[in-house]
């Protein structure tokens, strides 16, 4: 090997090195900015969910008491699940407890204990519990006279059940719904 040859393989060397360096730094951004958009995307399908879960709640519940319709209700949930929740069948219909209130206001709270949705994923679930902790009502002047002739403990409406939902959300052309509720514990 000529002195020449020699440094042609030092500089084969170092530039070696170099392309080492290059590669392992580019693999290493390549990967964080990876991270970043898993995390970026993980972040706004919670945030989704969440103001869905909120919002959707706190319509149906209000549906509920303020007896109005279940019109608006479809922005948030899906048609079959409309037709076959329990609570607002019963909530709505003849049979609802608050049909003899008028409800002024209330105070509806979600707590979110889980949620979990992998970005690619087109469904996900949740773990929440909802409570409506203060209803403000009165009974209507067509019942009034007769509950108070009957029993003095119905002036004010009936307190809403805590409850603890599993719900199962679907997203669908990139807009979420909630698909299912299913009462974990009271």
């Amino acid at each position: 090997m000529t002195i020449n040859d020699r440094g042609e393989m030092r500089q084969l060397r170092k530039l070696r090195r170099f392309l080492d360096f290059v590669v392992s730094r580019l693999f290493f951004v390549t990967l964080l900015c990876a991270l970043f958009i898993l995390v970026f995307y993980l972040a706004m399908n919670t945030a989704n969910i969440w103001i869905l879960i909120d919002e959707g709640l706190d319509a149906r519940t209000g549906a509920v008491l303020m007896q109005k319709g279940t019109e608006g209700l479809s922005h948030y949930f899906r048609e079959e699940f409309l037709v076959q929740d329990p609570i607002l069948t019963v909530g709505t219909g003849e049979l609802s407890p608050y049909r003899d209130y008028t409800i002024k206001s209330y105070r509806h709270q979600i707590q979110l204990l889980s949620v979990w949705c992998w970005p690619w994923e087109s469904t996900a679930q949740a773990d929440i519990v909802e409570s409506v902790p203060y209803i403000n009502g009165t009974l209507k002047k067509e019942v009034r006279t007769q509950v108070i002739l009957e029993n003095e403990d119905l002036m004010s409406p009936p307190a809403w059940e805590t409850r603890r939902y599993r719900v199962t959300l679907v997203r669908n052309a990139g807009r979420w719904k909630i698909s299912g509720l299913r009462q974990i514990e009271r």
